[in-house]
């Protein structure tokens, strides 16, 4: 389960060399070619709908708003560049983090922010520097009851460990946003390990997370912005299931 972190912890030096390399990025700007028509139309659709946000609620939380409509983009472009087995999805994910993370603490929403930090810590930086994550990427897929059983395992822990954490801050919804702060980080794991059930899961966070935005706008924090990518998010992960390109329908390693 941990063997690319340990690979990537390991070869540090080495694989630090393969990022800004000659070429890398005209190699990244290369890795957003190729894509699905429906891929394209999700960017350009989260696009409007971002700036539709951004020009509602700019002139009430300008900084708030401009973090939200950066990490919006950024994080849609980072979840469609995974399901068409893209790397640029390190960069996208790493920096969108950021802004959605200080988003979310401006917001109160600290289920969200602590999921990005973790995904900026335990994912993102290691795509980036992964070279599984960066030539000829190949999706996998849990061989085994035994291998289902452990991931189970890893989310049980993670979810008891963050409802115990969470449980000891003011948070007002500890049950709810331990949930799914587990659920994201089992979800990173099994992206990093390039696993394809991983969307079992991101499909699950996606609509608690959008369940969780619906309730910090209902009490007067954050924006549309996060709530319209995370629900591109829920449309990507159906293009994950469905597309004979991607994930589910094409072609699996046949090592796992």
């Amino acid at each position: 389960m941990f063997e690319r972190y340990q690979d990537v912890l390991t070869h540090l030096p080495e694989y630090s060399r393969n990022v800004f390399r000659k070429g890398y990025f005209k190699w990244l700007l290369n890795q957003c070619k190729g894509w699905g028509y429906f891929s394209y139309f999700l960017l350009a659709f989260n696009l409007v709908l971002q700036v539709i946000s951004l020009v509602h609620s700019f002139s009430q939380t300008p900084v708030q708003s401009l973090l939200a409509f950066v990490g919006g983009n950024l994080s849609v472009a980072c979840v469609i560049g995974i399901s068409n087995l893209s790397g640029i999805q390190g960069w996208c994910g790493a920096i969108s983090a950021i802004c959605i993370a200080a988003t979310g603490f401006m917001a109160k929403n600290y289920a969200t922010a602590w999921e990005q930090i973790g995904y900026l810590i335990f994912l993102d930086i290691f795509c980036i520097l992964d070279p599984k994550w960066n030539d000829d990427i190949q999706a996998e897929k849990l061989e085994s009851g035994l291998e289902w059983l452990k991931y189970g395992l890893f989310f049980v822990v993670a979810w008891s460990c963050t409802y115990t954490i969470f449980s000891f801050t003011n948070d007002p919804r500890v049950f709810l946003d331990s949930l799914n702060l587990a659920m994201a980080i089992t979800g990173a794991l099994l992206e990093l390990n390039r696993k394809r059930e991983q969307y079992y899961v991101f499909t699950l966070a996606s609509i608690f997370t959008i369940a969780l935005w619906f309730q910090t706008m209902l009490q007067g924090d954050g924006n549309f912005a996060l709530i319209f990518s995370y629900s591109v998010f829920f449309l990507n992960d159906m293009y994950a299931f469905f597309s004979k390109n991607s994930w589910f329908r094409g072609e699996v390693s046949k090592k796992a």
